[in-house]
């Protein structure tokens, strides 16, 4: 928390937010979830997308997926949001203790969108109405009643679009991300391990136990040479500083980027360029 952004969490669970400037970030949440923006404007946008709610507005996000976020004030109010988090350990108690048995929709296809709009009706303006309590006074959920608000997001979610079915409950092997599509695409991103093997539908031992079947490397090796490998394309054919490369291709920490680059190449990221002008 800071003086101008109040982010109250309740149990990792359900979030009540209060920003008092503009904010813009480039956000991959690793649940589902369910927001009302209580106040302000929010604005989601990939490469393909871009979508806008208003207070009162209700948005599906979807989990693992990159997109940008901004959070504004409406020239009034400041930003606000209640969000519910839904993870894959309550989905699958869900599924198993309300549909397991039970016919579900077949033809309906998972959503792909990093956020989705979705339509007022009684039930998810119920939800939210019980919540403005908790945001306004101040008041953090019980473990009980978090529980059964979020079932009951789950509930509200699959009233509005059958497409949450295939959505919500993708738990199945079958349905695992292609781990070297999503590697390649995403490795200049600051991510650890472990968020690595949950985007791509995993455990942590899973992950490296399918990694080892594309590659001899390790994952952490792997990443370390296609971040070098990028680096070397940068300094020879763009004019990026070698002073702030290692940002570009995902590393922290220009001297532990400097040490590995002239490991492996001889000389440092600097000299390096210099070959080339």
């Amino acid at each position: 928390m800071t003086d101008s952004i109040n982010i109250r969490n309740c149990n990792n669970a359900i979030f009540f937010s209060e920003i008092t400037h503009d904010m813009f970030c480039d956000k991959r949440l690793p649940t589902h979830g369910l927001m009302m923006v209580y106040s302000g404007i929010l604005t989601i946008e990939t490469e393909t997308e871009h979508i806008k709610a208003h207070a009162g507005d209700y948005i599906f996000w979807h989990r693992n997926c990159l997109a940008g976020m901004k959070k504004m004030s409406d020239g009034d109010t400041p930003f606000r949001s209640i969000a519910i988090a839904l993870d894959n350990k309550l989905l699958r108690d869900f599924f198993s203790e309300n549909l397991t048995g039970k016919r579900l929709p077949m033809d309906s296809h998972p959503i792909y969108s990093p956020g989705v709009p979705l339509p007022h009706n009684i039930k998810v303006d119920s939800l939210f109405m019980s919540l403005k309590p908790y945001a306004d006074q101040g008041i953090d959920l019980d473990e009980e009643t978090i529980r059964e608000k979020q079932n009951e997001a789950i509930k509200c979610l699959l009233d509005i679009d059958e497409r949450m079915y295939p959505t919500l409950f993708d738990f199945y092997e079958s349905w695992k991300i292609d781990l070297l599509a999503f590697m390649e695409k995403h490795y200049m991103e600051d991510l650890t391990m472990e968020e690595f093997a949950s985007y791509t539908g995993r455990s942590l031992a899973t992950f490296k136990r399918d990694f080892s079947k594309i590659s001899d490397l390790s994952p952490q090796k792997w990443l370390i040479e296609q971040r070098l490998e990028l680096s070397c394309h940068l300094l020879r054919d763009t004019k990026v500083k070698p002073s702030t490369v290692y940002y570009e291709v995902g590393f922290k920490n220009r001297t532990h980027f400097s040490g590995l680059f002239k490991q492996r190449y001889g000389v440092t990221p600097a000299a390096y360029q210099q070959q080339f002008k």
